[in-house]
């Protein structure tokens, strides 16, 4: 029989409670996708700010640096005139002490004498009429006046500025007070300061990416560099000696703009979704509400409705299977991802672990129930507030909106610790009341171990940043100490063979003895740059097959100067040759920190014993140096009597800047050096070491078996005076191009110099006949060595060049029969080696 169409309304009121469901469900997922991106939107906001802050920090650091290095030379013209006994003495020697406290600081615009308020002495001159003699009281900035009065209180540095300056452009005035018993000495030393050039010393030391803007304000929060109006920007304080001026921070085009090319997938995905989850509600209840309407129209037809029920268990049978091969699934989800569920019933304080759980905490995979007090006693203290306050907002909540999310460490029985994360969700219990937590929990020990790993790379990559942007720089400043040291001693050295009076022989003793300081001072100076160069790897690596006793006896006289006369150096090197491949500065290096490290451990004094030996490792046996392989090692040790380390001290000696020194006294970079040097080089480094008794470093190598030929003979005593050869020298800092000439000249070379590549390519253009070498630097402004040396083979001269720098930044230097390197500071003799030795291969 056929049945009769259900009414037309009837049809319709099914239609509507479908779309008014459909309605319901649309404001509900709207509702909670609007919170999820917001809550996704602020954490990208807050990941974006801690990259503007990572990207404005170096510059802020190197702005105050910058600011400080040259206030230091403020410092020792304010000693220049404390410590010379006669006024007449501090006005002779005023112009020369000022000129050579501004060498290698660009910026400093003038350094001047002020008595009673009037400039009596300002250097460079510049516009001298104006200037010397002026009275400051007088000046038309009210600030300058006050704080003219103001230095002449305090012993402190007392800045003004940012102004405009007599000399012309904006910058910055410091002065410090002098103390003198005369009542016509000066009162006050004062730096005047270019801003613009310290400003863009600091942006290109710590150069910011494009996308994020930067503006520099005073201590009277007024802009010094940027200018842009930023919104909400990051605040990074510069801490002066004469207030605190802050450096702002944020993306160019504002925070949304930042994010939103990674909001942009995550929106997309939540309309995806919320357009499937109408869809389906829209089907589901369009069909409940069909299927109620089908009942009571056909309750009639019983056959068809055993049918339709038969089907409905057919179904329902293949959703329990497909539920179960479900659950297999998830079960391998949770195993592989290192995932276990939990449960929490907040009425009586009991949670339930799942297999998966139990091995995650250590415990046996069988399921388990605890008291939450029980699992907290394996949770240090400091998470137990964290884990508190997450199930209480989950409980606050609404059941629809709540979850829980903790992330903590946990101590396993054995005593070892992980890091897990627990998620959960608030689900009803009796009385339809919010009372339990159901949730997973996820091992993510090995994420915090990369994560700690990748903050400190960035830290390193900060660090690398910062040594190359000095060590040019720093380099040429150690280089001219070091080398009119030398000479000097040379020449003192030439005056003590001369007949001499006891006087005069006693004041060249004191000579002598004051040049040996400067030279140990520059050494030390000198191994704290590698270190930081070696430690960043920008220096300069060329490995070659080189002799360990040969680097031994090389550094042995410089390690005697180091230690000092309470310790003994007892170097027990070994009879067989020993070569490796590897830098023959960088290996110095490495036996140098070791040494200077024993030297710290014996404040007392004691012995240090620096032996070398060959290692043979047989197949099968069990090496003296863990993770050592099957063959020959070059063993090198270093042994002291000293303090020695505890087992806490131990564990973090390879870690870049931990010291057990005080503040000023190390560096925290001696050992990770030698661990990168030596593990580059394919080598290990294992330390033994008890309290009081001492400590001993192994450094194991690998044999370099390849063939060579006969090693050069090393010169026996002091260079050998060579041929008149001509020599161009193109350097860009005078004092350094006046130290190589005076050294090439006294050793009787015929020298030209240039101060940059276009000066030289101009000499080499106009010389009748060009010279016989090309001495020059790699950084320099308007044409580098690099460019300067392409020029050369470009125009058909074959011109052997020599490159010299302390920091080739990134360069590709040519190494070949007409090309050479030696890096800064170098010694006179080092120096003529290599000029002798590149003309003769050529």
């Amino acid at each position: 029989m056929e049945r009769a169409h259900p009414p037309r309304t009837t049809r319709s009121t099914t239609r509507l409670r479908t779309l008014r469901a459909t309605v319901i469900a649309a404001i509900a997922f709207g509702v909670v996708a609007l919170s999820f991106d917001g809550w996704y939107r602020s954490t990208l906001v807050k990941r974006e700010r801690e990259r503007v802050r990572a990207s404005a920090t170096p510059f802020a650091g190197a702005l105050q640096s910058s600011v400080e290095r040259r206030l230091s030379r403020l410092a020792g013209l304010k000693t220049l005139v404390e410590t010379r006994r006669q006024l007449g003495d501090i006005r002779a020697e005023f112009d020369s002490y000022a000129e050579a406290l501004s060498v290698g600081v660009p910026g400093v615009r003038a350094l001047q004498l002020v008595d009673s308020g009037r400039i009596v002495a300002t250097r460079p001159s510049v516009d001298s009429s104006r200037l010397h003699g002026y009275d400051l009281y007088r000046h038309p900035v009210e600030r300058v006046r006050k704080d003219v009065d103001r230095a002449l209180g305090t012993d402190s540095i007392v800045i003004t500025g940012p102004l405009e300056l007599l000399q012309g452009g904006r910058g910055l005035v410091a002065r410090q007070r002098v103390r003198r018993a005369e009542s016509d000495a000066p009162q006050l030393v004062v730096m005047v300061i270019d801003l613009p050039a310290v400003v863009s010393e600091a942006r290109a030391i710590a150069s910011a990416p494009p996308s994020v803007s930067i503006t520099l304000r005073d201590r009277a929060d007024s802009v010094v560099d940027g200018g842009a109006t930023l919104d909400d920007p990051i605040t990074v304080p510069v801490h002066l000696p004469d207030g605190t001026w802050h450096v702002d921070a944020a993306p160019s085009e504002g925070w949304a703009a930042a994010v939103a090319s990674d909001l942009r997938p995550t929106r997309i995905a939540l309309a995806l979704i919320m357009a499937l989850l109408l869809w389906l509600t829209y089907v589901l209840f369009g069909r409940q509400e069909r299927l109620t309407l089908a009942v009571a129209n056909r309750t009639e037809d019983l056959e068809h409705a055993n049918r339709e029920l038969q089907r409905e268990i057919h179904t329902r049978q293949g959703a329990e299977e497909r539920l179960r091969g479900n659950d297999e699934r998830l079960r391998l989800a949770l195993v592989s991802g290192r995932m276990g569920t939990w449960e929490y019933d907040a009425r009586d304080d009991m949670v339930y672990w799942s297999k998966n759980a139990m091995a995650l905490l250590g415990g046996p995979a069988v399921d388990t129930t605890e008291h939450g007090a029980d699992f907290l006693r394996a949770v240090p203290s400091e998470f137990h507030e964290s884990i508190a306050k997450a199930v209480g907002e989950a409980k606050r909540g609404s059941r629809a909106m709540s979850d829980c999310r903790a992330e903590f460490r946990y101590t396993l029985p054995d005593g070892s610790e992980r890091w897990l994360y627990a998620s959960g969700e608030l689900q009803a219990g009796a009385h339809d009341l919010g009372d339990r937590l159901v949730g997973v929990i996820v091992d993510i020990t090995e994420r915090r171990h990369l994560e700690e790993q990748l903050l400190q790379s960035q830290k390193m990559e900060a660090v690398g940043t910062l040594a190359g942007g000095i060590a040019h720089d720093f380099n040429n400043l150690l280089t001219a100490i070091l080398g009119f040291a030398q000479l000097s001693q040379m020449q003192a050295a030439a005056l003590d063979t001369e007949s001499r009076g006891p006087a005069l022989r006693a004041g060249l003793d004191e000579l002598r003895t004051d040049l040996d300081e400067i030279v140990k001072a520059g050494e030390r100076a000198s191994l704290l740059t590698g270190q930081l160069l070696a430690f960043s790897r920008r220096q300069v690596h060329k490995p070659t097959r080189v002799d360990i006793n040969g680097v031994v006896r090389e550094v042995e006289r410089m390690l005697v100067r180091l230690i000092g006369e309470r310790i003994t150096l007892e170097p027990l090197v070994s009879s067989h040759p020993l070569p490796v491949l590897a830098d023959p500065g960088q290996v110095a290096q490495v036996i140098v920190n070791l040494v200077v490290n024993a030297r710290d451990a014996l404040p007392s004094g004691g012995v240090i014993k620096l032996r070398t030996d060959r290692l043979v490792v047989a197949e099968g046996v069990e090496p003296p140096i863990s993770g050592l392989g099957v063959g020959t090692w070059v063993l090198v040790a270093v042994e002291d009597n000293g303090t020695g380390m505890s087992p806490e001290v131990m564990a973090r000696i390879f870690e870049p800047f931990f010291t057990t020194k005080r503040v000023g006294e190390g560096t925290g970079l001696g050992l990770s050096t030698v661990y990168g040097i030596v593990t580059q080089g394919g080598g290990r480094v294992t330390v033994q070491s008890a309290v009081d008794v001492g400590t001993t470093v192994q450094v194991a190598l690998p044999l370099h078996l390849a063939a060579s030929g006969t090693a050069p003979q090393r010169e026996a005593g002091a260079l050998q005076q060579q041929r008149a050869a001509h020599v161009l020298v193109v350097e860009d800092e005078p004092g350094l191009r006046r130290l190589v000439a005076e050294i090439l000249t006294r050793r009787g070379y015929t020298v030209e110099v240039a101060s940059d590549g276009l000066e030289a390519l101009t000499a080499l253009d106009g010389a009748t006949t060009p010279p016989d070498l090309v001495l020059s630097d790699v950084v320099m402004p308007r044409l580098g060595g690099r460019a300067l040396a392409d020029e050369i083979v470009r125009r058909g001269m074959t011109i052997p060049v020599l490159f010299m720098s302390g920091y080739p930044a990134g360069e590709e230097l040519p190494e070949d029969e007409a090309h050479t390197f030696i890096g800064k500071p170098f010694t006179p003799d080092a120096l003529v080696r290599k000029v002798r030795a590149l003309l003769e291969r050529v």
